[in-house]
Protein backbone atom coordinates (compact mmCIF):
# COMPACT_ATOMS: atom_id res chain seq x y z
CA UNK A 1 0.00 0.00 0.00
CA UNK A 2 1.15 3.39 -1.00
CA UNK A 3 1.49 6.87 1.12
CA UNK A 4 -0.16 9.50 0.92
CA UNK A 5 3.14 10.66 -0.43
CA UNK A 6 3.65 8.39 -2.74
CA UNK A 7 0.32 8.51 -4.16
CA UNK A 8 0.74 12.43 -4.93
CA UNK A 9 4.59 11.65 -6.64
CA UNK A 10 2.42 8.55 -8.43
CA UNK A 11 -0.37 10.77 -9.66
CA UNK A 12 2.06 14.29 -10.62
CA UNK A 13 4.50 11.49 -12.59
CA UNK A 14 1.75 9.75 -14.57
CA UNK A 15 -0.02 13.55 -15.54
CA UNK A 16 3.46 14.30 -16.39
CA UNK A 17 4.36 11.55 -18.49
CA UNK A 18 0.86 11.66 -20.18
CA UNK A 19 1.21 15.68 -20.91
CA UNK A 20 4.28 14.66 -22.28
CA UNK A 21 3.36 11.80 -25.15
CA UNK A 22 0.59 13.78 -25.66
CA UNK A 23 3.02 16.59 -27.36
CA UNK A 24 5.07 13.78 -29.01
CA UNK A 25 2.05 13.15 -30.74
CA UNK A 26 1.87 16.61 -31.94
CA UNK A 27 -1.31 17.31 -29.40
CA UNK A 28 -1.04 20.70 -28.09
CA UNK A 29 -0.88 19.86 -24.13
CA UNK A 30 0.86 22.73 -22.00
CA UNK A 31 -0.07 22.50 -17.97
CA UNK A 32 -2.10 25.43 -19.18
CA UNK A 33 -3.77 23.83 -21.44
CA UNK A 34 -4.41 21.26 -19.39
CA UNK A 35 -5.88 23.25 -16.69
CA UNK A 36 -8.16 25.21 -18.81
CA UNK A 37 -9.78 22.06 -20.17
CA UNK A 38 -9.99 21.25 -16.89
CA UNK A 39 -11.67 23.95 -15.25
CA UNK A 40 -8.50 24.83 -13.15
CA UNK A 41 -5.60 26.66 -12.64
CA UNK A 42 -2.80 26.33 -13.85
CA UNK A 43 -1.19 26.86 -10.33
CA UNK A 44 -3.22 24.32 -8.89
CA UNK A 45 -2.46 21.41 -12.40
CA UNK A 46 1.24 22.28 -11.59
CA UNK A 47 1.12 21.31 -8.09
CA UNK A 48 -0.42 18.17 -8.81
CA UNK A 49 2.28 17.69 -11.36
CA UNK A 50 4.94 18.04 -9.04
CA UNK A 51 3.07 16.00 -6.40
CA UNK A 52 2.73 18.53 -3.66
CA UNK A 53 -1.15 18.12 -3.19
CA UNK A 54 -3.90 15.58 -3.77
CA UNK A 55 -6.21 15.81 -6.22
CA UNK A 56 -9.79 15.18 -5.66
CA UNK A 57 -11.24 12.29 -7.67
CA UNK A 58 -13.66 14.94 -8.92
CA UNK A 59 -10.33 16.93 -10.15
CA UNK A 60 -8.71 13.83 -11.52
CA UNK A 61 -11.72 13.09 -13.75
CA UNK A 62 -11.65 16.69 -15.32
CA UNK A 63 -8.25 16.37 -15.74
CA UNK A 64 -8.15 13.03 -17.10
CA UNK A 65 -10.91 14.08 -19.74
CA UNK A 66 -8.37 17.19 -20.59
CA UNK A 67 -5.84 14.22 -21.32
CA UNK A 68 -8.05 12.93 -23.54
CA UNK A 69 -8.79 9.56 -21.12
CA UNK A 70 -11.02 8.21 -19.07
CA UNK A 71 -11.12 8.26 -15.21
CA UNK A 72 -10.27 4.05 -15.33
CA UNK A 73 -7.20 4.79 -17.51
CA UNK A 74 -6.20 7.52 -15.71
CA UNK A 75 -5.71 5.52 -12.51
CA UNK A 76 -4.38 2.44 -13.78
CA UNK A 77 -1.43 4.83 -15.17
CA UNK A 78 -1.27 5.81 -11.55
CA UNK A 79 -0.91 2.35 -9.77
CA UNK A 80 1.41 1.43 -12.49
CA UNK A 81 3.77 4.61 -11.58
Amino acid sequence: MKTEIQYRKAIGGALLDKRNSMSEDGIKATQEDVAFQAGISTRYYGSIERGKVTPSVYTLAKIAEALQMSLHELCELIESY
